[in-house]
């Protein structure tokens, strides 16, 4: 474990579990790993995409998108800002396919599918397929280090927490090119869409949440200049405040990159997390 003070977010009992234990040298720095964000917030957006686009962006490899039984693919986009971390402060924009080594049954096609899917099904894991990252410094990091394929962009926050309104904009930093932008809108938490979740986990899908000191998400990097073969990082996460509701005309995203266009993605929830803690665990070879 490496020493030096901590702040009291850093002595959470997370950053214990998984502590920064070595020291790298990229770029003419010595960065520490594990990668850990101490607080910021993060827009965890999910829904649906289309199928064909899906299995194209991931290409002939060893990974097969995970379907509900309408024949859609699992899909997710991630707006994050955070605050603290041991790379700095930084932003990140994510779009992520859920998919398997192995060909799974399709799912029950529901709004909250995805909970249901990482909390019940241990073969699902979170494809890391579009990534950008606004400093240069956590780019390196996450192209040679946790060997993903990210890209620098540029991006712009208009936060009101008073109202719980997010806007933003993402942009490739190389391309000079639009790649995201929203306008959300996170409405007062309704017991309605509690009930409606814990219907879809069930009552051993919510225990075992209940139960869980951290939320788990095991991870995939896709082949790449970065990755010659599918890694699998462990990723564990522990939020200050969570809350869920519905994505509804009240709030607007859209994908401007032609790469991921072809999805049609199509957001069900939104779910944001405020004071978040977080670890990804350096990457390691797939279990297929």
């Amino acid at each position: 474990m490496i020493s030096g003070e901590l702040t009291m977010r850093q002595q959470h009992n997370l950053f214990t579990h998984y502590p920064l234990d070595s020291e790298i040298q990229l770029g003419g720095e010595t960065l520490t790993s594990p990668y850990h964000i101490y607080d910021g917030s993060i827009l965890f957006m999910g829904g649906r995409a289309s199928a064909t686009a899906a299995a194209r962006l991931l290409g002939d490899g060893q990974l097969t998108p995970i379907l509900d039984d309408q024949g859609q693919a699992l899909a997710a986009l991630w707006i994050c800002d955070f605050t603290e971390a041991n790379l700095g402060p930084h932003h990140e924009l994510q779009i992520s396919i859920f998919a398997s080594f192995q060909p799974q049954p399709a799912v029950h096609a529901h709004p909250f599918a995805i909970y249901r899917l990482l909390t019940l099904n241990p073969q699902a894991m979170m494809v890391c397929h579009g990534l950008w990252n606004n400093t240069e410094r956590v780019v390196r990091y996450n192209r040679e280090h946790l060997m993903l394929d990210a890209q620098l962009c540029t991006s712009a926050f208009d936060l009101d927490r008073t109202s719980g309104r997010w806007r933003f904009q993402f942009e490739d930093a190389e391309r000079k090119l639009p790649l995201v932008s929203g306008d959300i809108t996170l409405a007062k938490p309704q017991p309605s869409v509690f009930l409606e979740m814990a219907g879809q986990l069930g009552p051993g899908g919510l225990l075992k949440t209940m139960r869980a000191p951290f939320i788990y998400v095991p991870v995939v990097n896709t082949r790449s200049a970065h990755a010659a073969d599918n890694r699998v990082a462990r990723t564990y996460t522990k939020s200050d405040r969570q809350t869920i509701v519905k994505f509804d005309d009240a709030s607007t995203l859209t994908i401007h990159d032609p790469a991921y266009q072809a999805l049609n993605f199509q957001p069900d929830f939104i779910q944001h997390n405020g004071g978040v803690r977080f670890v990804y665990l350096r990457p390691e070879a797939a279990q297929a």
